[in-house]
């Protein structure tokens, strides 16, 4: 960036795209989704958040009660409206601006949250704050053994909106003699335990990387570590066989859930028993075919993943299908990826005065209204910033 140019000419914008898609495969019932691509792969929980709430709500309505069952008509009405400011952006610019995306969810926010008795106005508080990160990424921490993350700011937001958060990346637990685990006794209890072992009982990635951090000589220890560094790479893109026999296990269907995979959040939709479909959210398709709109999920190497359209047709030849054509994007605009910090602190700013606010405007229609306190069970992430001589480790995950 030029030292002329101002931070606010920089704007991060996603591109949209509707997609005409029917879980039936039948025209009758199909529904037009307005989703948010993306430029670049990259961690961006703001994109999958944000579709699939969408694609969710339009899901609901396709059923018989319209979905209203599932959702109060507060966050329906919300839903309903953050669709609608999407569709009429499409027709105005075919995209749409962070700042605005945020403000849609931060008012989306407010409303799930007054349907939550655990989640506190400080709770509000700090993930409105949070929220311009949700363009970069989260810091998230997989439980390797059940296919869930440990609690933070991630697994919070979504459970506010009520979506699942899964992924694939787990450890083979058949055959493990587990026992009890304890941080302080890392060194010493696992020395003379199988890989597999030491990673079913410290189950999170963050506490893997402790126990390859220990400086030990016990040539136990060493080989377990080098083993563990092994599986590491050898499950190095983030899915294995176990991983998905837990996601169909653990999901109903059909159901849209958040995925994480290779640093990357998306949205996914199982669709019946082991039958899995991420979201084609890459904008250099955008270009070439609106056609694509599936992606399926049914092997660890992506060998067996083929493309489909809207109504699950595959698309078996995508060269055929949709043509070559290479779409060339703006230089500024894979630049304005990149927001300024002191720009992500405005956006904050905004959101934070806008709901306290609203606040001020609820604490005096309730003046003469009595509430119970309710103790909350849901924290805001104080996990403190990664060492970093533990980040060189991460490397494992984006490979």
């Amino acid at each position: 960036m030029s030292e002329g140019t101002s931070n606010l000419e920089l704007k991060v914008v996603f591109p949209i795209k509707l997609i005409s898609w029917s879980v039936s495969g039948t025209n009758y019932d199909s529904t037009t989704t307005p989703i948010l691509l993306q430029n670049q792969n990259g961690p961006c929980p703001l994109i999958a958040l944000v579709n699939t709430l969408i694609l969710q709500f339009d899901f609901r309505n396709s059923q018989p009660d319209n979905g209203l069952l599932s959702q109060s008509e507060k966050q329906y009405e919300g839903i309903k409206n953050l669709k609608s400011k999407l569709v009429a952006h499409y027709h105005k610019s075919r995209s749409v601006e962070l700042d605005d995306v945020l403000s849609l969810v931060a008012d989306l926010l407010l409303v799930y949250s007054e349907d939550v008795s655990i989640i506190t106005p400080e709770m509000v508080d700090h993930i409105l704050q949070q929220l311009p990160k949700l363009h970069t990424g989260l810091d998230v921490d997989p439980n390797l053994t059940d296919g869930n993350f440990s609690q933070d700011l991630a697994t919070t937001l979504f459970e506010i909106f009520d979506l699942r958060f899964k992924h694939g990346w787990v450890v083979d637990a058949s055959g493990v003699a587990t026992s009890g685990y304890a941080d302080d006794e890392v060194d010493n209890q696992h020395a003379n335990e199988s890989p597999l072992e030491i990673l079913h009982e410290l189950q999170t990635f963050d506490k893997v990387q402790d126990y390859l951090l220990l400086q030990d000589t016990n040539p136990t220890v060493v080989e377990n570590q080098h083993a563990i560094r092994q599986w590491l790479d050898a499950t190095c893109s983030q899915l294995t066989i176990q991983g998905l026999n837990k996601l169909d296990l653990d999901l109903a269907s059909p159901q849209f859930i958040i995925f994480f995979r290779n640093n990357h959040f998306n949205t996914l939709f199982k669709k019946s028993r082991n039958e899995f479909y991420l979201l084609v959210t890459d904008s250099s398709f955008q270009s070439k075919s609106s056609r694509l709109v599936w992606q399926s999920l049914n092997s660890v190497s992506g060998e067996d993943d083929i493309f489909f359209t809207g109504d699950f047709m595959p698309v078996l030849d995508i060269n055929q299908d949709i043509g070559q054509e290479i779409e060339t994007f703006d230089s500024d605009l894979m630049l304005s990826r990149q927001l300024q910090e002191e720009e992500d602190q405005a956006i904050a700013r905004r959101m934070q005065e806008k709901y306290e606010k609203r606040n001020r405007h609820d604490k005096a229609t309730n003046a003469n209204t009595t509430k119970t306190e309710i103790k909350p069970s849901l924290k805001p992430s104080s996990k403190p910033v990664e060492e970093k001589k533990k980040r060189k480790f991460f490397g494992f995950l984006s490979r």
